[in-house]
């Protein structure tokens, strides 16, 4: 694939920048949407170049998705001994310290467990969708159920409201999480902890709007919608395996910056 020119200079002006937060979402991003999650698998290379891009100097890269973190860390084979930051949840589980409130007090269970019993009322009125339970979140699943029954139960979960927590409406999911921590959060607190100059994030999903207004509002950073749909990204590719031209970019800018 060749890149939109505009993109093209926006890759090489971001790679320029100084130290840099290279992020990206993982299902619909690195790895296509498949019908059952638990077989979804990077594209070939992608993986790889991330690696290489965490190894090189001023570059911190990061994986930031809603997958929690466990599922995360098999889906993407990134261990301790590399230089890749996990997020999982949506930004409530990373892998190591980040500046963000994580407390899960006595008060953060109670919304929980409120909002763990509201959506599994709604799974069990609208089978066969099913619940996700996550350590700080709970989502209602949706993919491959009948179109009338996921919308009715979409409309259900997304009318939930529960003090103190925070409903998304993503992908054929929706979840509720007892924490306020959103993945543009959780980018601010990666860049702020690595002392990074800008930030580039692809992403694919509603959630990652979020995301793509919280970066938008400097400058200097990079958004990127992977795939169709309204979006506050200021680019847009067309799939997965175009994230690979992305990623090669920005090694190919940064190894000349370090030869020039």
């Amino acid at each position: 694939m060749t890149l939109d020119p505009q993109l093209q200079q926006a890759l090489s002006s971001f790679t320029a920048a100084g130290p840099i937060l290279v992020a990206t979402d993982f299902d619909g991003v690195l790895a296509p949407l498949v019908a059952d999650p638990s077989t979804s698998r990077p594209v070939d290379g992608s993986m790889e170049l991330l690696r290489e891009l965490a190894t090189m100097p001023g570059v911190f890269v990061a994986i930031v998705s809603g997958r929690h973190l466990a599922a995360l860390q098999a889906l993407t084979g990134v261990t301790v001994d590399d230089d890749i930051v996990l997020v999982g949840s949506h930004g409530a589980e990373p892998d190591r310290e980040l500046p963000l409130d994580l407390t899960f007090d006595d008060a953060a269970r109670d919304r929980l467990a409120r909002a763990t019993s509201a959506l599994e009322a709604v799974a069990a009125a609208h089978p066969p969708t099913r619940i996700e339970h996550k350590p700080a979140g709970v989502v209602l699943h949706t993919r491959n159920v009948a179109a009338d029954i996921a919308a009715a139960a979409t409309r259900a979960a997304l009318a939930i409201d529960i003090p103190g927590v925070d409903v998304m409406d993503g992908k054929q999911i929706v979840e509720l999480s007892a924490l306020s921590v959103t993945k543009g959060s959780a980018l601010l607190a990666l860049a702020k902890e690595f002392g990074t100059r800008a930030s580039l994030y692809l992403g694919d999903d509603v959630t990652d709007e979020r995301a793509f207004v919280t970066l938008a509002a400097d400058p200097g950073n990079v958004t990127i919608k992977v795939g169709a749909g309204d979006t506050a990204a200021t680019h847009r590719i067309d799939a997965p395996l175009d994230v690979l031209p992305v990623l090669e970019t920005l090694r190919a800018v940064r190894s000349a910056l370090r030869t020039s």
